[in-house]
């Protein structure tokens, strides 16, 4: 093939960006399922139950408002007997229940029962108990957190990383007999083709946090880029309610979320030109290297 005969770059470019972007988003998915498996997990290993919520839910208005909430005294794992009888009589007449001890509840600190409030209530459909559970230690969510970030990383670049290195190892062998002009910034092309979404995501975002547009964006903003939902929790908190809380140095490096895959896609396909696999850098070791650390 000539080089006149050469296939048009720019429509390529423009499917494998595509392709990119609907990988990113396969990513994303895998991030989500990993992400809520390994809460679960943590959170199972890591907390108690300290009490029960009685919640009723209103399909109409999407809300859902707390009626009741019982915890367990300190050498028990029941709820008290005043405290379950409070919630029962309230919950069978539709009521919010009223405890005396404050607005949801308060500490219950009567004699223990065997029998939980759960199972001695009759809820209307729309109301159910859940359990309450102590709160992740600090020192736990931090490493729940850095782990979790960097599986979901892995998750996210794994996916473009190998398209582009496979594309850039198959260019290389073209320009090497003729067949296409070398363009070495091929792979951060195609990146920042598949990230226009999100740059389209961080403008509203940013639009958000000015009071232009959706006030509470940051929650959407968080769904869509799942992946680094661990890094935007530290960076924003989880107790933001509105963009426009969020601080102006959090927004700018939110930044991140829109730079890395244009960076993995130039990478990739950089690393997949020169021929260079990072899997067999990592997983084949030298048998020499081997012999001496064993002497």
């Amino acid at each position: 093939m000539s080089m006149s005969a050469q296939p048009n770059l720019r429509t390529a470019n423009i499917k494998m960006a595509v392709n990119v972007f609907f990988r990113t988003v396969f990513s994303a998915i895998m991030a989500m399922i990993l992400y809520m498996s390994l809460m679960m997990i943590v959170t199972g290993l890591s907390t108690e139950t300290i009490g029960e919520r009685l919640v009723e839910y209103d399909e109409e208005a999407g809300t859902t408002t707390i009626l009741s909430e019982i915890y367990y005294d300190e050498t028990t794992t029941a709820p008290s007997t005043a405290q379950t009888t409070a919630a029962s009589t309230q919950a069978e007449g539709g009521g919010a229940a009223s405890t005396g001890t404050g607005e949801s509840g308060g500490e219950a600190t009567g004699a223990a029962t065997a029998t939980s409030a759960a199972a001695t209530t009759t809820l209307p459909s729309n109301q159910q108990w859940q359990e309450i559970r102590s709160d992740v230690p600090a020192s736990v969510q931090l490493a729940f957190d850095i782990v979790a970030q960097v599986l979901m990383f892995i998750l996210l670049a794994a996916l473009p990383y190998s398209k582009l290195w496979e594309q850039g190892d198959k260019d290389s062998n073209s320009v090497q007999f003729g067949h296409m002009q070398e363009d070495k910034l091929r792979g951060l092309k195609v990146g920042l083709m598949a990230g226009i979404p999100s740059y389209l995501l961080y403008v509203v975002l940013i639009l958000s946090k000015l009071g232009l547009v959706y006030p509470r964006f940051i929650f959407i903003y968080r769904l869509l880029n799942f992946s680094f939902l661990p890094l935007m929790n530290r960076l924003t908190g989880t107790a933001i309610q509105a963009t426009m809380d969020v601080s102006w140095p959090a927004i700018i490096a939110l930044v991140l979320t829109v730079v890395v895959v244009p960076i993995i896609c130039w990478l990739g396909y950089l690393l997949g030109y020169k021929h260079i696999s990072l899997s067999e850098k990592f997983v084949y070791v030298n048998p020499q290297k081997k012999k001496k650390r064993r002497r």
